[in-house]
């Protein structure tokens, strides 16, 4: 993209690396560094990259110009660069926004024709693909994301990257079906197989979509599943197929569609040359990192449900499910912003955005809880029956808890954009130690109380978050 201005101004092109962005040097920086790297002719060493750069300097009479000019290397869509950030984030939550919307409708449908047992168990299997997806993806899409958009791994290499991932997924979800699931036979288990792979496929390929093209096509291919997902609802309700085989065949063709269709287009694209070559040990790092948060945070919303199931039955899964479903309303979005803040905040120092965002994030999903603890009162049931009383008190305790999740997310994205992802592990463990305290203090807990116990875990994930930034200009 700089041929432009090499040509116009006889700029030779040196590629730098270095740990982050902070550290990339200004107009007019370390010439001396620039002139040791010229005369040399080779860059840093190759174990100290982070990030790539690109220093352009003149050359007169054989000797490196006072100018020297440095830029990060920006890897991903032409045709996104002129977008204002702000545009992309609306386009994104209209586009993603249908997704969300059709799996609510979908959840909604379900408890009104047939049922919050039904609903109950539907949510309950999704939950489970999430889960296992989460964790066999080992961490690859931010991983993938972070390299390939830093100039450090190649496309290619990282769609290789994801087929294999794709193929461990396989097995890994094969012993939790066993395990979980061996009494439904082995249709569902290799179902449940199928679909958790198909959904590591997407997962990884998505990623890759908002490196290598356009936005629109990453924000598509994310609400595609979803809505294929609110058909094949409409279809189960018209037919009234509700098995956990027809559950799992559902999950596995919207995955797998959304999949392949990404593949396509990734498998078309030229790939862009790279000047480094990303080792599986700080792939390994940093992926790390991303899986255990990613796993970590989806086990919390799995134990909550068997939790609630455990001691008082599939009509309160419901009930809590339903809840939960709620509260992903004004979690989604910040999901959708999370892949554009990332490549954003790579590229333009964010510490101070993501406070100032995870700031009004909080007090608008608080103020949201407690109107929705004030309206219990009259709407006890949601809106759905008798079957559903209580779920709206539930609501209000977990949108609590939804607001320190909603300024925890947006932190996280700003911890991996600084090459930090370990951050988030800490949230986490933080999270998971107040949930083994409830476990351990309820033994048999009435639906509320399990939400509280959430919603605490989640301030104190929060915490962590806090006092991290507090530590950091």
């Amino acid at each position: 993209r700089q041929a432009p201005l090499i040509k116009r101004e006889r700029f030779r092109v040196l590629f730098l690396f270095v740990e982050h962005a902070a550290h990339v040097p200004q107009r007019g920086g370390d010439k001396a560094l620039v002139v040791q790297l010229f005369q040399q002719g080779q860059g840093f060493p190759r174990g100290l990259h982070r990030r790539a750069v690109i220093a352009l300097f003149r050359v007169e009479n054989g000797e490196v110009a006072e100018d020297v000019r440095f830029q990060p290397v920006r890897r991903g869509a032409p045709a996104d660069s002129k977008v204002s950030l702000k545009r992309q984030l609306l386009v994104s939550f209209g586009l993603q926004g249908a997704g969300a919307a059709a799996v609510l409708l979908a959840t909604l449908l379900l408890g009104a024709r047939l049922g919050p047992e039904v609903q109950g168990a539907f949510s309950r299997l999704k939950a489970e693909i999430e889960f296992v997806a989460a964790f066999a993806m080992l961490g690859l899409p931010q991983a993938l994301f972070f390299y390939v958009k830093s100039g450090g791994m190649s496309a290619r290499t990282a769609l290789r990257w994801a087929l294999v991932c794709t193929l461990l997924a396989l097995p890994i979800a094969a012993s939790y079906a066993g395990w979980r699931h061996a009494h439904e036979g082995v249709a569902a288990i290799v179902l449940l197989s199928v679909a958790v792979a198909a959904a590591v496929a997407h997962g990884q390929l998505r990623a890759l979509l908002l490196v290598r093209e356009r936005t629109a096509w990453f924000n598509v291919m994310t609400a595609l599943p979803q809505v294929l997902v609110l058909l094949g609802v409409l279809v189960v309700i018209a037919r009234g197929l509700t098995g956990m085989t027809d559950w799992l065949v559902l999950f596995a063709v919207a995955f797998a569609v959304a999949a392949t269709m990404s593949w396509l287009r990734l498998h078309k694209a030229t790939d862009e040359p790279t000047h480094t070559q990303i080792g599986w040990r700080a792939l390994g790092h940093y992926g790390l990192a991303a899986w255990l948060t990613a796993a970590l945070s989806t086990a919390a919303v799995l134990l909550g449900q068997r939790w609630v199931e455990a001691n008082q039955g599939r009509a309160a899964l419901g009930q809590c499910t339903m809840a939960m479903t709620w509260v992903q309303v004004p979690l989604t979005p910040i999901g959708y912003a999370a892949p554009l803040l990332l490549r954003r905040w790579m590229e333009q120092p964010g510490a101070q955005a993501s406070r100032r965002v995870a700031v009004v994030v909080f007090a608008l999903l608080a103020a949201a809880a407690f109107g929705v603890w004030i309206a219990s009162s009259v709407w006890p049931d949601l809106g759905l029956g008798s079957a559903y009383t209580g779920a709206t008190r539930a609501l209000a305790v977990l949108l609590a808890g939804g607001a320190a999740e909603a300024a925890s997310r947006v932190l996280t994205v700003q911890a991996s954009a600084s090459g930090l992802p370990w951050v988030a592990v800490r949230a986490e463990a933080a999270r998971w130690a107040v949930l083994a305290t409830g476990w351990l203090a309820l033994p048999s807990p009435a639906l509320l109380p399990v939400c509280a116990v959430w919603a605490v875990a989640a301030w104190a994930a929060a915490a962590v978050f806090v006092s991290h930034a507090r530590s950091t200009p």
